[in-house]
Order: structure tokens, then sequence, then C-alpha cells
């Protein structure tokens, strides 16, 4: 095997690990959990990491950059400390039971001020209780523990796990959660209270889109409604389009603007949302005649707020899709009409070229007589001068000849010109 792993792939290593993180230990019945939820920013995100490697160290346990989960021994039972993408979640686990049901979630930690020093935010407290089937309290001592109005009760785990909860934070400032075993395995019991905590948290998550989506929501009727009013300017005033053009690219910057605002908001709110169906599938729930159900009450009160994100996401992709086929209108307008006017002005230049070439012509014709007369009268001193020097000159004979002579020379010559013009043009 020497030589086969001198052909590992690099990240053999990190994704066999990855497999085996976020495996929370297993439960023995009864026992008592703490739940807390933090959301935690990237800025935060190295403190958080190295004062939970100091707590893994004093345990005498390891925790490296790589590692998304911890499980190591505290006070009288264990912690579990989870890292994800926008939050971590610590959860205190004690064996045995307690005199009450659900006490102060302080009381389950080393100390009470042992989360002073992590950073984030409480986004999510929760206690979960697990007893056996043979201690299960009568129903008149359950109901005192949660709000008879709000109360949620389902068998879980093939009806293997009963659970009830009412979806409240009370008095202890925490949510509570009464989990009845009829005889799971430990390991199944410790999946099936991280399905429990990973619902809650994932369900609260997905929340998180509904206040920006609302907000999102008026601004998006405002801007549809100034993209309907440009729309029919774009239809009756056709002399604007630079103008419309202007305005409607400032309404899609609006819009581009807006997406970027919420875009990673409600898309994490999707995500969250099919986190919170897998972990209810998980669950393998079913319902209890005249209780609500976890899945009742998922439907109820989540998918409402999921569809409104979902459709404010569709609104402002359709929303951009319009902007940019009203641009490309205007955009097509306004290059038809610089086509027209480039025709127009090659139109004007072509005319204004036939009037140089007349005048051309003009002017070519004027310069023949002038150029003619200028050589007659050369040829003219040219015979004068010649009888001084020849007495015997007929000169009469030589001026009636020197002018057709002149006249027909000058013609030629303009000719050949104008034909080396013609060819140097063309060349």
């Amino acid at each position: 095997m020497s030589k086969l792993t001198l052909r590992n792939h690099p990240l053999r290593d990190v994704l066999d690990k990855e497999l085996r993180q976020r495996t929370f230990p297993a439960l023995n019945a009864p026992c008592r959990l703490c739940h807390f939820t933090f959301t935690v920013a990237s800025a935060s995100r190295q403190l958080e990491f190295s004062l939970m490697q100091q707590q893994a160290e004093q345990q005498g346990a390891h925790l490296t950059e790589t590692d998304q989960d911890l499980n190591i021994s505290l006070f009288a039972g264990t912690l579990r400390w989870e890292r994800h993408g926008e939050f971590s979640s610590y959860t205190f686990i004690l064996p045995g039971t307690a005199p009450a049901l659900f006490d102060d979630p302080l009381s389950f930690l080393p100390s009470r001020d042992w989360f002073d020093e992590l950073p984030g935010q409480v986004f999510r407290v929760v206690q979960l209780t697990v007893i056996p089937a043979k201690a299960l309290p009568a129903k008149g001592e359950i109901s005192r523990y949660f709000n008879d109005e709000t109360c949620i009760s389902s068998m879980l785990a093939d009806e293997k796990a009963r659970i009830w909860t009412d979806f409240q934070k009370h008095a202890e400032g925490a949510g509570r959660l009464l989990l009845v075993d009829y005889g799971l395995s430990a390991a199944r019991l410790g999946r099936l209270a991280q399905q429990l905590f990973d619902l809650g948290n994932y369900r609260k998550l997905s929340l998180l889109g509904w206040p920006v989506a609302r907000q999102a929501l008026h601004k998006l009727n405002s801007l549809e409604q100034q993209l309907s009013g440009l729309t029919q300017r774009i239809e009756q005033e056709r002399d604007n389009d630079e103008r419309l053009l202007n305005q409607i690219s400032q309404l899609a910057a609006q819009t581009e603007h807006l997406i970027a605002e919420t875009s990673s908001r409600l898309s994490a709110t999707a995500a969250y949302y099919q986190l919170t169906q897998d972990r209810l599938k998980a669950l393998d729930e079913t319902a209890i005649s005249d209780l609500i159900s976890l899945q009742d009450f998922t439907e109820r009160r989540l998918t409402p707020a999921f569809r409104t994100s979902e459709s404010v996401q569709l609104r402002q992709t359709a929303l951009s899709a319009r902007l940019g086929r009203s641009t490309e209108l205007l955009r097509t307008r306004i290059n038809l009409k610089l086509e027209q006017q480039n025709q127009q002005l090659l139109v004007s230049m072509d005319k204004k070229a036939r009037q140089q070439l007349k005048l051309q012509q003009v002017v070519e014709g004027l310069s023949f007589v002038a150029i003619s007369y200028y050589a007659a009268q050369l040829a003219d001193k040219a015979v004068v001068a010649a009888a001084f020097w020849l007495p015997g000159l007929n000169v009469s004979l030589w001026r009636s000849i020197s002018l057709p002579m002149v006249l027909l020379t000058v013609a030629l010559l303009l000719l050949f010109l104008s034909r080396q013009l013609k060819k140097d043009r063309a060349a």
C-alpha cells in the first residue's frame, strides 16, 4: 500500500473526514439536552474557533481548521459544538432526569458566564428532555409544560418515539421539546435528537427571508408601476427616446440594486426550506388523530412565507427581463433614427459632391478658355518676334495657323490631365 499511498487524491482524506463529521453522539434515555444556536459573522469565526480550540485542549481533545464539529466531556455531561455556514450550535447533554422536565437553560452550562467570550447573537435556545416510555407522565402533567392552543404531538421514527412541543419561548427563555423513547437504539436516538434540532434551526433560518421579502415587495410594486408608465411613454413619446432611455436605465439600476440586496437572503431561504423538508422526511412522522403534527405546522406556517420569498425572486427576475426588453427596444429605435440621419447625411453629401462636380466642370471649361487665350497671345508674340529675325516671314499666315494649333494643343493637354486624375482616384 505504500506505493499506492503516493498516488492518493489530494482531497481523499479531507473528504473521508467530512463524511464522518456531524455525527451526533449516541443517547440513552433518560437524558436532558439544551441546544443553543448563535448566528456568527464571518469576521468572528476565527475568534470562535480559537476559543473552542482552547476548550478542546483543556479536555485533551484536538480541533483542527477543517473540523466542523466537536464532542468533549464538559461539566457533568457532554458538549457538542457544530459550525455551519452562518450559525454555530452548542448542545449540552446531561444524563439522567431532574425534578422538573425543563429547567433554566443556564443550569446546563459549566458556569453562567460561559458564553460571555464567545461571539455571535443568540438565535435559538431549546431544551429537549428524553424519557423512556415507562416514565411517561400523565397527560395532565404534560399539558402543564406546553400551551394547549399550539401544542404539537406526533409519533416519530416508525412510531418508536413520540414528541411534544409548542414552538414557544417559555418563561425560562427557551423552547421545549419532550421526547418519549419507545425502544430506539442509542445511536438512533442520537440521530433523532439531531434531526429535531436541525429541523428547528433550518425552519427558523428560512424565516429570515420573510422580512426581506416583505420589504422587497413594496419596492417591487413601485418599480413595476414606474416601468408600466415608462412603457406607455415609449409608445406615445417617440421624440424623447434618449430621455426615456436614461430614465429606464436608472430604473434598471434600482432593480439590480434591489436584486443584489435580497438575492443572497432569498436564496438561503430556499435552501433552508429544502433542508427543513428533508429533515421532516427523515423523522418518519406519523400523525396522531386530532393533534397537529410537525408536518402540519410546517405547511401552515413556513410554506406560505417561503412562497412569498419565492414569488419575490420570480418577480425580480421578470422585472429585470422586462427592463432589458424595454431598453433594447429603445436602443433599436434610437439606432434606426441614427441610421436614417446617416442616410440623409449621405444623400446630402452626394448632392453636394454632384454640385461640386458640375462646378468643377464649369471651372474646367473656363480654364480651357483662359489657358487658350494666354497660349494664343504667347503664340502671337512668338510670330511677331520671329518676323523680326525673319523679314520674309508671312506673319498673317502664321498667325492664322497658330490659333487653331494652340486650341488643339491645350484641349489635348487638358484631356490627358483629366484622364490621369481619374486613374489616380480609381487607384
